[in-house]
């Protein structure tokens, strides 16, 4: 998520969701907001909701996380390097620099893939929509990512 738009929804959703879910979690000590024990329940559930939506705001963040801004800095250092080895493959459509970044990437635990509409549109070896993680969890989180680009 974008770190502009992650810094001004982050502590709304912190102060909803734990609003929510402390008013809720106070009627389990009859403590009463609400009309009914039904509607503590929804805004427990709901605070919880937020809260757990706010960590994944955090976990998706550049600055908590190299996952997909991570990726980028990888490519780019795979094209140096790869650039760095063959200088004269450096402006040319070279299948051999391609291979040689696409290479380097699955070192660093990446796979080629064109699932992706950006990768689809051009299919580069320095394009990080082309590449997700191998690691599931990472996977998960970079296609979590990628879905709103």
């Amino acid at each position: 998520m974008n770190e502009d738009i992650s810094a001004f929804i982050a502590p709304l959703t912190l102060i909803l969701g734990g609003g929510l879910f402390a008013f809720g979690a106070l009627s389990f000590i009859g403590v009463d907001f609400f009309k009914t024990k039904l509607q503590s329940r929804v805004a427990l559930a709901i605070g919880l909701a937020f809260i757990v939506a706010t960590e994944l705001i955090f976990v998706t963040g550049s600055q908590s996380g190299r996952f997909f801004s991570g990726m980028k800095l990888d490519v780019t250092d795979c094209e140096l390097e790869g650039e760095t080895e063959l200088p004269q493959e450096r402006h040319k459509d070279s299948k051999l620099l391609h291979d040689r970044i696409v290479g380097c990437m699955a070192k660093l635990g990446y796979e080629w893939k064109v699932e992706h509409e950006h990768c689809k549109e051009a299919q580069i070896a320095t394009n990080s929509f082309c590449y997700l993680p191998t690691r599931p969890l990472a996977r998960a989180i970079v296609k979590f990512q990628t879905a709103f680009e």
